[in-house]
């Protein structure tokens, strides 16, 4: 693995294919046609070589937690990036594999006739090991591409530990990275270029369909509150600039109020970038306090999630945890717990504590869970449960 530039990561040492017919991007994780570097870089790589571009964007019916609720969120988001490329003249292909009998492999199918291959740069969840299974197959160079947060992840050498370690370092570094990103047009189109390769249409019509014709779990239904795709994200990115940015400094901490920016479901799947958000709270018009608290979250406290995933390879476990928490934790795990709730009481929200059962069903029936109750709801587990483990 090497770093070639702030965003850039050549992961293996493979030759260029000088015969290949094309550049191919792998989109994983940062899910937009605008605001994205992977993408950028891929279409550099095309125009130097003057050859056409080829996105391929694949969704597995064994992905993690793979629901109707996930599935329909990422397929809302297909046509619209189809029409996209087509306008941009880059040939996208996305396949649906929608069980075990599917077709396997298909990025090093379409890999064969590749330059090279540009994917995402994804410091945790699947993405690394998706990252290091391309690098044994590939026969090509391999790019990974930072297009996570404002700050490439690369800036940072070492694990931040809070948000008063990181903030420093981010307010020099910001203005350097918090501007108007620059999008790259291909010069060679691939409207004729034929790919052997399975490709899903995706329409608004025919998502319910498709997402029941696969092997999932089809008890976690949509949300009947957020849609997926980038123009969605958008016009809620809007709706919150225009209407609830204002009072945000205030109203983000009171679940009452429609007090939040709830973008966060647009960020997760990459159908919206942070760069894209805070540049437009930074023009927005709203008091500077309410900016600057908003610009804290999407900036500070994201960057820093990202460098505890980036640096830390217990990030998704208790070991993540400072030590003395973990002491603390330890210390108290033989105190009295009453009462204690099994799993399918938590999961419905039959507690005592009927804010809590609030927030559960709230997060079980639209995907959201308010971040301020998100903390007590946290806490009120620990002593639910028999350990905090």
């Amino acid at each position: 693995m090497k770093q070639i530039s702030e965003r850039v990561q050549l992961l293996n040492d493979k030759s260029a294919n000088n015969d290949g017919k094309y550049i191919l991007y792998w989109m994983q994780m940062f899910k937009r046609t605008t605001y994205n570097h992977a993408l950028n870089f891929a279409i550099e790589q095309a125009n130097e070589r003057k050859l056409p571009l080829v996105v391929y964007e694949g969704l597995k019916f064994y992905y993690p937690w793979a629901s109707d609720r996930l599935h329909t969120f990422i397929l809302e988001g297909v046509e619209e990036k189809r029409k996209a490329f087509e306008k941009l003249g880059i040939k996208y292909i996305f396949y649906l594999q929608k069980d075990e009998k599917s077709p396997k492999d298909t990025v090093a199918r379409i890999a064969k006739d590749a330059v090279l291959l540009v994917t995402d740069d994804f410091p945790c969840f699947i993405i690394p090991d998706h990252n290091k299974a391309v690098v044994k197959k590939a026969k090509i160079p391999v790019y990974a591409v930072d297009s996570n947060g404002v700050i490439p992840m690369s800036r940072f050498e070492k694990e931040e530990y809070a948000a008063y370690t990181i903030r420093p370092k981010i307010k020099k570094m910001v203005d350097e990275y918090l501007k108007p990103f620059e999008e790259i047009k291909v010069l060679v189109k691939a409207d004729k270029l034929k790919i052997d390769c399975p490709d899903t249409l995706v329409t608004e019509k025919n998502v319910e369909k498709l997402v029941s014709e696969c092997d999932i779990d089809h008890s976690v239904k949509p949300s009947f509150m957020y849609h997926g795709g980038t123009e969605n994200g958008r016009k809620r990115l809007k709706k919150f600039v225009k209407n609830i940015l204002e009072d945000y400094d205030e109203a983000r901490n009171k679940p009452e109020k429609d007090g939040s920016s709830r973008l966060s479901s647009y960020l997760h799947f990459g159908f919206l970038s942070s760069l894209e958000i805070a540049l437009a709270v930074k023009e927005s018009d709203a008091p500077q306090a309410s900016k600057d608290a908003y610009l804290e979250e999407i900036i500070v406290r994201r960057e820093l999630s990202y460098n505890l995933t980036r640096f830390n390879p217990h990030y998704d476990s208790i070991k993540a945890l400072p030590d003395w928490v973990q002491q603390t934790m330890r210390k108290h795990i033989d105190d009295e717990r009453a009462p204690i709730y099994s799993l399918e009481q938590l999961e419905t929200g039959k507690t005592y504590d009927e804010l809590w059962n609030a927030a559960q069903r709230e997060m079980v029936e639209t995907g959201e869970i308010h971040n301020y109750v998100r903390m007590l709801w946290g806490k009120n587990v620990i002593g639910w449960t028999r350990s905090y483990e």
